[in-house]
């Protein structure tokens, strides 16, 4: 527990018909009362007027008492309900400073809950990201994760590894015991288990901090070939200029677009050709070139009436045939390209469909992630692939032990990692005050 107590705004800033101020700490409900009066039991809203030091009438609402260690932070917390004037809430909180609180820092309501073992690392991260969420599936992502499904799963983990590596060093630190060898193959066989849970863990997490950063698409190809065209059309509006002059498009132009519940963005690009005709379309061919480096996914877009070729890319691409409405006859695409005309909006959804595909986007995703839960989730593959290699190859038990460890600690900085204050607040400091 702390010995500040904290107040601020907990709801969004702007007018609307109710705000709510949070104070949290161990002067939260003193501070309420001489706000507002005596307050109910935990858990009821009572009606009440909030008055100034002065005893000035500032406004009718509601309050609600919190108390420890059943509140959001794990400490004493009241929160007022009142009309949702910016000025209003602004006088609340400056009473509540004037009696003994503090005005919050970004995140540290979440932090505190954090701090008090309410909630682990993982979902004060998720909470950031629920309320950041563009889309309906990483807000679903991000209340799993919440939840607490994704840490459930990284704690088991460790328990299981903790209990594997405890059998392991038991054989090490007694010697002139007889060693067990069906246990110890059985502790083999655990640690592979593990191995095998954090590959997929892993993979799945690589797609969550995907949704949650949003998935690049960059629009490629020979100039007039259509992609300022295919651009607006994806988008339903006038975004870039066409026309039918080559080398129209000189910079990159992009838009993001909620696509099966994720937000994409799709750049539009300089065409590319050999030969630019000036240092300004050079440039952008070079722009092209950089917006490609960032890409998940390129479609290279061609005029389907004519024979033109660009340079490979070294990138997962999707081949898109545009202009097919001047043919009397569409050809038959492969599995990695679709003919389509941007101009009369045939075969778009066929080529959203790829996409979604290509992106991966058709399954299921239970959790949001970020890319510090990749890292620390491959440093563990690392560590337990060594595992396994070294209890295979019988190269010495005190070595397998080790690596358990480095495992062990790396999911551990997941949920609850070990002397975090700068990545605690690194974390933190992205909240919005109040939460």
């Amino acid at each position: 527990m702390t010995e500040s107590t904290i107040i601020a705004p907990a709801s969004a800033p702007g007018r609307g018909g109710v705000s709510v101020v949070r104070i949290s700490g161990p002067k939260a409900r003193p501070i309420a009362q001489t706000l507002c009066g005596d307050l109910e039991e935990p858990w009821k809203l009572k009606k009440c007027t909030i008055r100034s030091k002065g005893g000035v009438d500032l406004d009718t609402g509601l309050v609600v008492f919190f108390k420890s260690p059943n509140s959001y932070t794990g400490e004493d917390v009241v929160e007022l309900h009142c009309h949702g004037n910016p000025r209003l809430v602004d006088l609340i909180v400056a009473e509540g400073v004037s009696r003994g609180a503090r005005v919050a820092e970004p995140g540290e309501f979440t932090k505190r809950a954090y701090l008090n073992n309410k909630i682990d690392l993982a979902q004060a991260e998720a909470v950031a990201d629920l309320i950041a969420a563009q889309t309906e599936g990483a807000a679903m992502a991000a209340h799993n994760s919440l939840s607490g499904r994704f840490s459930s799963d990284i704690n088991s983990c460790i328990d299981s590894l903790v209990a594997s590596r405890v059998y392991v060093e038991a054989s090490l630190d007694f010697p002139e015991e007889e060693i067990d060898e069906e246990g110890l193959a059985q502790a083999g066989l655990g640690i592979k288990e593990q191995l095998g849970f954090v590959k997929d863990t892993l993979a799945s997490a690589e797609r969550g901090a995907l949704i949650r950063e949003g998935f690049g698409v960059v629009i490629v190809g020979p100039p007039n070939a259509g992609k300022s065209t295919l651009l607006n059309a994806l988008a339903n509006k006038d975004l870039a200029i066409t026309s039918n002059i080559a080398g129209t498009t000189r910079d990159s132009i992009g838009v993001e677009l909620n696509l099966g519940g994720v937000v994409v963005e799709f750049t539009d690009t300089a065409g590319l050709r050999e030969n630019p005709d000036n240092e300004i379309e050079e440039e952008g061919m070079k722009r092209t070139h950089a917006s490609l480096e960032e890409a998940n996914l390129v479609l290279c877009v061609y005029d389907i009436t004519k024979q033109e070729e660009i340079e490979p890319i070294n990138k997962d691409t999707i081949t898109v045939l545009n202009k097919c409405d001047l043919l009397s006859e569409v050809p038959r695409c492969g599995e990695a390209e679709v003919c389509i005309s941007a101009e009369k909006g045939l075969g778009l959804d066929n080529l959203v469909e790829l996409i979604l595909i290509k992106l991966g986007l058709g399954e299921e995703t239970s959790l949001l992630s970020r890319r510090r839960h990749v890292v620390c989730l491959q440093e563990c593959l690392d560590s337990l692939s060594e595992a396994v290699s070294l209890f295979e190859q019988g190269l010495g038990l005190e070595l397998v032990a080790e690596s358990l460890l480095s495992a062990q600690e790396s999911l551990g900085k997941i949920t609850r990692p070990v002397s975090s204050d700068d990545l605690l607040g690194e974390i933190f400091s992205e909240f919005c005050i109040g939460k």
